[in-house]
């Protein structure tokens, strides 16, 4: 997604009904991005024993609250998981849950 407002809601409860695991990526923080407002949708959906659509995994991969580290972007992609590697490894965990 390339903006936040307005959130392509009707992309996300397609991409719901479609998979088993969701992933939001920000070079930023994790609060306050597109992750919170992605899952904040998510949860608003009627869950699937309900006659819903989300049942799934999701993960917000960015930057967490604390004191980041200093480097280059490379160096602070790769030490937060941001790389294409660390990227791949989160959702081959997510969906082997």
């Amino acid at each position: 997604m390339h903006t936040i407002k307005p959130l392509d809601t009707a992309l996300i409860e397609s991409l719901a009904r479609k998979c088993k695991a969701i992933v939001t990526v920000e070079e930023h923080s994790i609060y306050g991005g597109l992750g919170e407002a992605v899952a904040s949708f998510l949860m608003q959906l009627k869950s699937p024993s309900t006659g819903g659509v989300w049942g799934g995994s999701f993960k917000i991969i960015g930057i967490p609250d604390e004191y980041t580290v200093t480097g280059s972007q490379i160096e602070i992609f790769n030490h937060y998981g941001i790389s294409k590697e660390g990227i791949a490894s989160e959702v081959l965990k997510l969906i082997q849950q």
